[in-house]
């Protein structure tokens, strides 16, 4: 009888345990479900098919930055597609220029590839890069900038090496912003504004390159552990700022076959474009051979192929003048 009760009484943490444990599964499902939202069906019966089809263990996520308090509608001013190969451990990152002059898919005729979500919403939005890069996309992820303000400043702020001295009026909030060179810990708004600055002469390829650069802080740091105990927190701060169509089980599944990863497991692309004019508009033009160029780099990686990438290559050759600092 005594070594019964011994029993149940070293069973008992055991139980209290599971239980916590369950109940933070739940909650964080819970919070997941409030951000969850399948794509509506694809009707379009003609709509073409991308070349190839992603290898059982690639996965590909279409980030977009919206630009509007309401995430469902407004136009994507950050336009990132990710590929993630859970057998190599690794991810790729290919920031698309938001004025690249595109088919809109199910329009006629051309525009800027930010407007997509504008004229069609998601659905829109992954249909024009499929068809513009010619490779399949899984999953989405929309989210406007005051959730990426809330997500870091719930992290308690992260280490950004800022990359030189920046100084400009954020036109939205008029209040004066200034970062010094130098790695140093960034809270929200900060990092929001860093990642939003276009003052130098390289414009929007300087922009989007801090666009990866803190995907990749906040990939390193959003996997530390003491942030991970955070997840249900982390979530919650989304709210209506994000919306994703990455089932449940497919972000565990995710999270048990990579849980290592970093930001030094991300390699970025880049998609060469230059300014031109057309109607009076200013737009950013991908030739045909460099769409063609990375549409095979992004095909070798969708079907599995460990694909180097050279990460400081040069964006000289197709600067965007701009002199403002951030967007409205």
């Amino acid at each position: 009888m005594k070594k019964k009760t011994r029993r149940l009484i070293w069973m008992i943490p055991l139980i209290i345990i599971l239980l916590i444990a369950g109940f933070a599964v739940w909650r964080i499902y819970t919070q997941w479900g409030k951000v969850y939202e399948a794509r509506p069906p694809q009707t379009d019966q003609n709509a073409p098919t991308p070349a190839v089809q992603n290898l059982e263990n690639v996965y590909s996520f279409l980030f977009l930055g919206i630009d509007s308090e309401d995430v469902k509608v407004g136009r994507s001013d950050s336009i990132i597609l990710a590929h993630l190969n859970t057998r190599l451990n690794k991810v790729w990152l290919l920031s698309i220029p938001r004025d690249t002059y595109v088919h809109i898919y199910g329009r006629k005729g051309y525009d800027k590839i930010n407007h997509a979500y504008a004229y069609g919403g998601v659905n829109s939005s992954i249909r024009t890069v499929e068809y513009f890069l010619d490779v399949p996309v899984n999953y989405y992820v929309a989210f406007n900038f005051n959730g990426v303000k809330k997500f870091v400043d719930e992290l308690g702020g992260i280490e950004i090496d800022v990359e030189k001295d920046m100084v400009f009026q954020d036109r939205i909030t008029h209040k004066p912003f200034r970062l010094k060179k130098g790695r140093q810990k960034l809270n929200g708004e900060q990092v929001l504004n860093y990642a939003r600055y276009r003052g130098d002469a390289e414009g929007d390829f300087a922009r989007m390159r801090r666009q990866q650069q803190v995907v990749k802080e906040l990939l390193n740091q959003t996997t530390n552990y003491r942030n991970v105990l955070k997840l249900n927190r982390l979530l919650s701060v989304m709210g209506d700022n994000v919306k994703t169509d990455i089932p449940f089980t497919l972000l565990t599944t995710l999270a048990a076959k990579v849980p290592s990863l970093t930001g030094n497991d991300v390699s970025t692309l880049t998609l060469k474009a230059a300014p031109v004019s057309i109607g009076g508009v200013s737009y950013m033009k991908v030739t045909n051979q460099e769409q063609k160029r990375i549409s095979e780099l992004l095909q070798r990686i969708a079907v599995g192929e460990d694909v180097a990438v050279n990460n400081e290559e040069s964006t000289k050759s197709y600067i965007h003048e701009s002199t403002d600092g951030v967007d409205d």
